[in-house]
């Protein structure tokens, strides 16, 4: 077999996954399967069909056993052409109606600096030089819920993480066809994946985790965005394969 240096990164990917599962089936006393830690079809020689019979073979013969695809093998030809294509990148900032409500600078450098400044570290979130004692937080709030309160204007991202604009009911359950399309119309303009937080102040009532969820369950899997960052298992579900450290904020 040839040096993995010379396979392309997907195949790399998917040969990572065999090791992988090799070796949760061994942790149950299971066999191999046909598959496990073979090459990819292009090395072999064996045509396309066949390996995807195969797979398909191993994967209902054993829960344990996924094989990830790339967006644009999962999905037909007219999916992949009328969907957003993005690099897992959010380019933009806080919305401007509400950038302008709430009095937030212009660029993420002029708010940190306009509010204190500080050097950020995730032990001194606030920039204050000081660390937060679990004796301040208000009675049922968890850390990370009351730091993210007191970073509106100095750090717009962290704050739409976990809240709605202050007086905006924040709503739970299924997303409506209507927040579906301005999501789409947000990551059309201005790509999506980290960010989360200010990519939500361009969909009134809904926080960035939210985003970052309807993202991965239901935006992905359902082919309206591609995102190379991601894959899909044998049943339609996305998985992050990308390199967090070459992420932006969440």
């Amino acid at each position: 077999m040839p040096p993995t240096e010379q396979l392309s990164e997907y195949e790399q990917q998917r040969l990572e996954n065999i090791r992988r599962n090799r070796e949760i089936l061994q942790s149950l006393n299971i066999g191999d399967g046909p598959l496990l830690g073979a090459a990819p079809a292009r090395i072999r020689g064996e045509s396309a069909d066949e390996v995807t019979k195969a797979e398909e073979q191993v994967i209902e013969s054993n829960d344990a056993t996924e094989f990830y695809h790339l967006p644009t093998e999962h999905f037909s030809t007219d999916v992949v052409k009328k969907a957003v294509h993005v690099d897992g990148h959010y380019t933009g900032w806080v919305e401007p109606g509400v950038m302008q409500r709430l009095g937030i600078k212009g660029s993420a450098t002029e708010a940190w600096e306009s509010e204190g400044g500080g050097k950020f570290s995730f032990k001194d979130p606030l920039g204050t030089g000081k660390k937060i004692s679990k004796r301040a937080l208000p009675a049922g709030q968890s850390a990370a819920k009351y730091v993210s309160s007191q970073m509106l204007r100095k750090n717009p991202n962290a704050y739409f993480y976990r809240n709605t604009e202050p007086g905006v009911d924040q709503w739970t359950g299924d997303w409506t066809d209507e927040e579906r399309d301005l999501f789409i119309e947000t990551a059309t303009e201005f790509g999506c994946g980290d960010k989360w937080g200010l990519f939500s102040t361009y969909i009134p009532h809904r926080v960035g985790y939210q985003c970052s969820n309807f993202y991965r369950q239901c935006i992905i899997p359902e082919g309206w965005v591609i995102d190379d960052n991601y894959r899909l298992d044998s049943g339609g579900k996305a998985v992050y394969v990308g390199n967090h450290k070459r992420r932006g904020a969440k």
